[in-house]
């Protein structure tokens, strides 16, 4: 008879399990090992596992039927991962928003996934109470830390039975909705499913060296970003404690890695260098637990490489992956940066090699492969790429194309396989590890009463790899200065969206078909760079 309950007593873990099976299996074989750590809470894998039964059955209660979305915008919490397996145990499709967006950006994410549920932290409830009240179609709203007015607590889900839920075991469900922004300004929903999960957990275990059941996995990223939801997945799948920081504060990286036995973490570069720069003294700490740093977003500079390697005396990986790839997929791996360091400089402007599971390819205009040194687009083939975009057909065909991922990424790869990017084909601003696209602001800008035309580009920044630079044309006899259009933009982007550096001039330069040559206008502020992206 097929048992549809998803109980697993095997000694031994496969790679056939779905993500949540993994970790039933460590809460059987190692009940009482940590799986989560955040500030004075401690869950073990038994309680843990206990916990998200108990939250699929709450949700199952209310009426949710498999496949509906289930939205949560919350800083790292221990029940931020706890809302991710026990959707996925009830079948259920999280949704996870960035809690930087304002609420008129929520409000469209939250109207184009159907979320019926809702669940927010108390420094999110005011935008999250905005979003779904314009919203209008959710059906359940909780917030994590108590009840408030209109919205129910959380904790009540956890009343219910802690047996396991029975599942189907189909694994062409969309398991997790990531909304990611695009050209035309308005987000897309990116599918990901069991399958590309499993086979990134998968991949990821080609990454040297595989650590043991125990190890601590600091995480200061946000969840509902790909890079730190996979990242804290993976590592609860392997036995990891997954200790979550609710925001990045360099003192508080640099005592969790100090107080662990063994440990990694995952970071952008603009963190490293606010480590090395902002905690004092910082020489005088002891970091022989730290085992692996694994970045990514923007590549290290040779300088903060060489100075983090001689602080921390750990291993450095790059990651180079998007959201529509579900997880790194290509890897500059810890002897890559040693070859940097031993006179190859050149491989730090690197994003790696394809991992097992992955293929690379560099095409033309015309999508025809391009040699070795020459520029191109980067398509990736791997089993992690997403399932699609959500009610977006047309977008998910223009993005693969025969089984090939088209990255937007425009590179060449070298000799040994080595990806470089030069540029990028979509118009797209990475700052501080976050996608920024041009459109959408421009879209805020257009809608000022003293803006008659506009352009937003990629400039150079110390900190953050890249900025927004918004170039701008006031209508005649209007006037409006930088700092009321940041305020302007505040009200209607998240802040990290924002641009806050303005020029104004009297045109913008176009070709004879009207496109805005942007390539013309970053010129001036790439100039004498190999790379024209941070």
């Amino acid at each position: 008879m097929h048992n549809k309950r998803s109980s697993y007593n095997s000694k031994h873990r496969t790679p056939h399990m779905l993500m949540q099976q993994m970790i039933e299996f460590n809460a059987l074989n190692n009940p009482a090992s940590t799986a989560l750590l955040a500030g004075d809470e401690v869950l073990s894998y038994a309680a843990f596992d206990q916990h998200c039964n108990q939250l699929a059955n709450g949700l199952r209660a209310l009426g949710l039927q498999a496949g509906e979305r289930v939205a949560v915008l919350a800083k790292n919490s221990p029940r931020y991962p706890m809302l991710m397996v026990a959707c996925m145990k009830a079948e259920l499709t999280l949704v996870p928003l960035n809690y930087r967006l304002a609420p008129q950006e929520l409000k469209f994410i939250l109207e184009d996934c159907g979320a019926s549920m809702l669940v927010t932290g108390d420094a999110e409830l005011r935008a999250a109470a905005d979003a779904s009240t314009a919203t209008g179609n959710i059906a359940h709203c909780y917030t994590l830390e108590g009840t408030r007015p209109g919205w129910q607590d959380f904790a009540t889900l956890l009343n219910a039975p802690c047996e396991r839920p029975a599942h189907s075991g189909r694994r062409d469900g969309v398991v997790f909705q990531l909304y990611t922004s695009g050209t035309t300004g308005l987000p897309k929903g990116v599918m990901i499913g069991h399958e590309q999960l499993t086979n990134g957990y998968v991949m990821s275990n080609h990454i040297p060296p595989r650590c043991q059941i125990g190890h601590t996995g600091i995480m200061p990223l946000p969840l509902f970003h790909v890079a730190g939801l996979a990242a804290a997945l993976f590592w609860l799948c392997s036995g990891y404690k997954v200790q979550l920081m609710a925001d990045f504060v360099p003192q508080e990286i640099v005592d969790a890695i100090v107080a662990s036995d063994s440990c990694d973490s995952v970071l952008v570069p603009a963190m490293i260098q606010a480590i090395l720069a902002f905690v004092p003294d910082i020489q005088r700490y002891d970091f022989s637990p730290l085992q692996r740093i694994t970045y990514g977003a923007s590549p290290i500079s040779i300088e903060v490489l060489q100075q983090a390697i001689g602080i921390f005396k750990c291993d450095f990986v790059q990651g180079y992956g998007m959201t529509e790839l579900s997880c790194m997929v290509l890897g500059l791996q810890a002897s890559d940066h040693q070859r940097a360091l031993n006179g190859e400089a050149h491989l730090l402007r690197s994003c790696g090699r394809p991992l097992p599971g992955a293929e690379l390819k560099v095409v033309d205009d015309n999508g025809i492969e391009v040699a070795s040194g020459e520029t191109g687009e980067l398509l990736i083939r791997s089993s992690t790429a997403m399932m699609g975009y959500w009610n977006q057909p047309d977008k998910t065909s223009e993005t693969l194309v025969d089984g090939w991922l088209r990255t937007g990424d425009a590179g060449y790869a070298d000799d040994e396989g080595f990806f470089y990017i030069r540029d990028r084909v979509k118009d797209m601003i990475v700052s501080g590890g976050e996608n920024i696209y041009p459109a959408e602001i421009e879209n805020v800008l257009f809608s000022h009463p003293g803006i008659q035309d506009v352009a937003v580009i990629a400039v150079p920044d110390d900190k953050f790899g890249e900025a927004a630079l918004a170039v701008c044309v006031l209508k005649p006899d209007a006037t409006a200065t930088s700092a009321e259009l940041i305020a302007f933009c505040q009200e209607r982007l998240a802040s990290y969206k924002t641009p806050r550096r303005y020029e104004f001039v009297q045109e913008i330069p176009r070709n004879p078909s009207g496109k805005i040559l942007k390539r013309v206008m970053r010129e001036p502020y790439w100039q004498n760079t190999e790379r024209r992206v941070g």
